[in-house]
């Protein structure tokens, strides 16, 4: 017998054991290992950049993290809006533990607010929620805001200034992510938490300035880490009206892409410019090229032969897909070599991200 045909059957007799356990194999060869499939955001250069497969991991973790008002909350909420406009089966749990979510918001940002669930639990039974959710693999998406604001009840039943177990919230979330680590993978879910970035009371020279509370398992079982950083800001002659902002995959086991460093605009009382996103992929990818003064046409003419702005890619991707079935946003970038940085945040060469002409929309 050769000594393929005895891991054949070693993996027979391993899964008869635990099959009625598990309810399916649980080793297999990595020919069958198979890939995530993605949950898009929407952000072509955070789908094909950042994440390299299409989107957010379905059945895998995404932590998102930043420090205070760098749009890690609206980037979700964004992305979520994306994705119930191109799937109208699509639902979502949102566990919004900051308490700060309302209506109103919810649909300023686009967001239909009878698709989503919303939990505002703040302690470990919001965790079990999540754990009973992945069970039942109906969700798309479920998103944790933030971690840095969960907290266990034993802390919470406390009066103030009492001391007591200050890592016991490390502690739980650490025991959740264990858990739940064989049923998220085996569901359509796609888990997102996002975290926020605190200032490190450690002055000492060697010290970070930033630290992510909840401890070091957030990171260990996070397949895709997005680190989101203020960049500069946007202004309108004098008056500020928005800001750059870099978001960089510091860890990315779900492809090649690890260290991939993109940029977002967004600007005040809007958003996100999803358009520009759009923009600088389609140059990435040799599908459009910039001329003067703003403008953008294509290189492949029975595509588009008009000359445009960005505001007006919206339109022309709507009109692609409908008259000649050609999805921008399903376009795959073949032999791009996207911006990376190296671990100390700083970019390995000089950017070749196309220039950006803010243009009124």
């Amino acid at each position: 017998m050769s000594s393929i045909e005895k891991m054949a059957s070693f993996l027979e007799k391993a899964n008869k054991k635990v099959k009625k356990t598990y309810g399916a194999d649980v080793m297999y060869v990595g020919s069958k290992l198979g890939n995530f499939l993605p949950l898009s955001t929407g952000f072509l250069t955070i789908d094909w950049g950042n994440s390299g497969i299409g989107g957010f991991p379905r059945g895998g973790i995404t932590l998102i993290h930043g420090m205070e008002s760098t749009g890690k909350s609206t980037l979700v909420l964004e992305a979520i809006a994306f994705a119930q406009e191109e799937d109208k089966e699509f639902i979502c749990l949102y566990v919004d533990v900051e308490n700060s979510l309302t209506e109103d918001f919810l649909q300023f940002k686009g967001v239909d607010p009878s698709r989503i669930v919303i939990s505002s639990l703040n302690n470990e039974d919001a965790l079990v929620q999540i754990e009973d959710a992945i069970k039942e693999n109906i969700f798309d998406m479920i998103v944790i805001d933030s971690l840095a604001k969960l907290e266990s009840t034993k802390i919470l039943e406390k009066d103030l200034g009492e001391s007591g177990q200050r890592n016991r919230r490390a502690v739980i979330i650490t025991e959740f992510l264990r858990r739940i680590s064989y049923i998220l993978r085996k569901s359509k879910t796609a888990l997102v938490m996002i975290n926020q970035e605190v200032q490190n009371q450690d002055t000492s020279p060697w010290a970070p300035k930033t630290i992510l509370p909840c401890g070091f398992q957030q990171r260990f079982s996070s397949n895709l880490i997005l680190s989101l950083k203020r960049k500069g800001a946007i202004k309108d002659g004098k008056r500020r009206i928005g800001y750059e902002l870099t978001i960089t995959s510091t860890k990315c086991k779900i492809s090649d892409h690890e260290r991939v460093e993109t940029t977002l605009l967004y600007i005040f009382d809007h958003g996100f410019l999803r358009t520009y996103a759009v923009i600088d992929y389609l140059v990435m990818v040799d599908i459009i090229k910039k001329l003067t003064a703003g403008r953008y046409e294509f290189i492949d003419k029975t595509l588009c032969s008009e000359v445009f702005k960005p505001k007006d890619i919206t339109r022309i991707a709507a009109e692609l897909k409908n008259v000649k079935g050609v999805d921008l946003h399903k376009i795959r970038p073949d032999n791009v070599e996207f911006k990376k940085v190296d671990a100390t945040g700083e970019p390995n060469e000089e950017s070749d991200l196309p220039e950006t002409t803010m243009d009124a929309e």
